[in-house]
């Protein structure tokens, strides 16, 4: 015999978490290619800021960052003037400054900093 005092309140239950993990894959396929675009703009920093300081002078290196910038679409929020580069005698440094704003959600936006840099030992 069949029990007739199921009444479905699990449902709810599921739909509720269907709506919060929809509204998370959302969120997510908004936010994280802005983070990996970051991720690969400042491991590309830390190649290029190892180049030989006689081949590759400041403004060239310069050159090559907004190159990169350009290539990972960070372009738009970051201009020559968001980045600063010194070479010293044995190392080069180069500190990059952005802000990104992102619709998280419809409606939700949000203004997130990227500082991608990078501190490297000449070749």
């Amino acid at each position: 015999m069949e029990s007739s005092s199921e009444r479905g309140e699990g449902r709810m239950g599921s739909i509720f978490g269907f709506i919060v993990f929809a509204l998370v894959a959302l969120a997510a396929w908004h936010v994280v290619p802005a983070f990996v675009a970051d991720y690969t703009f400042a491991d590309k920093l830390h190649e290029v800021a190892r180049l030989s300081r006689y081949q590759y002078n400041d403004e060239r290196i310069m050159e090559m960052v907004m190159k990169e910038a350009s290539r990972q679409r960070v372009d738009v929020y970051l201009g020559r003037e968001g980045c600063k580069i010194m070479t010293r005698e044995t190392s080069r440094t180069i500190d990059c400054r952005y802000s990104r704003e992102i619709e998280i959600l419809p409606g939700w936006k949000h203004v997130f900093a990227f500082t991608p840099s990078a501190d490297q030992p000449l070749i």
